[in-house]
């Protein structure tokens, strides 16, 4: 988790339970880039907008001059989701038309671009998670076309329903700012088992996400990174499991895949899971180029796990994920 003011990456998103937590990290991200000589740009609600705004501006900032110098650009969130979706379906041509034409201008003028969007968000709200995601993407492949920065804001009580699709959310973003969505409170398992102690204390941060590039140290980084999220969330009873789950999948995608790798830790009720993308696509017989041997590599993770499975991302890569029982 990282806070907005040492945010150097391209795309974060942060999960907040109230509009005040909201806008105090937007204002905060966006003052940046106006008082840095560079442009913002806020795809967002009226009410989130004039939230932004008030505090812009209690912090000093002309945000008419800025208009006036075309370096602060606001877009109603509504509209401009109804203008890139056709019949309901996400349609790409629309998005670079509308957003990609916008950033592309702004990047133009050789200023630092921060932008803030929660097109996303309007489409998760409205249970249209796997557009969301596809938004998601897009919003990533402009990233590596055009030097901007991009914040995301989903509320975290609407991104705990479905913990695929929040991996999913996990794994385009750079970092998550601030604390991640509390975990909902699991009733007791078959046997009884209550949720653990720091969990229930805390309300658990269900999601974090880390890049490491190729190395050979990557996976001893990944693993020390898991063990100590998982302390974090209180849940360090499986930190050993865990630990040996991480070390496999990263050392695959370093020793086999030859990339570097994203983590992905997302816990929800009794489970959590991890994943680990990386830029090597999945083996045209899929799965079955990943079959364990029993007692080595994925053997050993696949008599740890509940379940494990393996996601292709096309020529972008793959994504190998394990299910553990907490």
């Amino acid at each position: 988790m990282v806070g907005t003011e040492n945010v150097n990456v391209s795309h974060v998103v942060q999960f907040y339970g109230h509009d005040g937590e909201l806008a105090e990290r937007v204002s905060d991200y966006l003052r940046g880039a106006l008082d840095g000589g560079g442009m913002a740009i806020v795809i967002a609600t009226p009410e989130h907008r004039d939230a932004f705004e008030a505090r812009l501006e209690r912090a000093g900032v002309d945000l008419a001059a800025a208009r006036d110098a075309g370096t602060y650009v606001i877009l109603d969130a509504g509209e401009t989701l109804r203008e890139i979706l056709a019949g309901g379906r996400l349609d790409r041509a629309a998005f670079d038309r509308v957003i990609g034409a916008l950033i592309r201008q702004a990047a133009a003028a050789g200023r630092p671009v921060r932008a803030y969007g929660e097109l996303v968000a309007l489409l998760w709200d409205d249970g249209l998670v796997n557009a969301a995601a596809q938004l998601e993407g897009l919003w990533d492949d402009l990233s590596r076309q055009l030097p901007f920065s991009l914040f995301c804001g989903y509320r975290a009580d609407s991104v705990t329903r479905e913990i695929d699709a929040f991996a999913e959310v996990c794994r385009v973003h750079h970092a998550i700012v601030g604390p991640g969505p509390k975990t909902p409170k699991s009733p007791k398992g078959p046997k009884g088992a209550k949720r653990p102690k720091g969990m229930a204390a805390r309300g658990g941060v269900p999601g974090a996400v880390r890049t490491y590039p190729f190395s050979r140290e990557a996976p001893a980084s990944a693993r020390h990174f898991a063990v100590a999220i998982l302390r974090e969330w209180g849940i360090a009873d499986i930190a050993d499991d865990a630990a040996l789950v991480v070390t496999e999948l990263a050392a695959n995608a370093v020793v086999h895949a030859r990339s570097g790798f994203t983590l992905i830790l997302s816990a929800r009720g009794d489970l959590l899971r991890i994943s680990v993308r990386d830029a090597s696509p999945l083996p045209a017989e899929g799965r079955d180029a990943l079959m364990p041997i029993p007692l080595h590599g994925l053997g050993a993770v696949d008599a740890l796990a509940k379940q494990w499975g393996v996601e292709s991302l096309g020529k972008a890569g793959k994504t190998v994920w394990v299910d553990l029982r907490r």
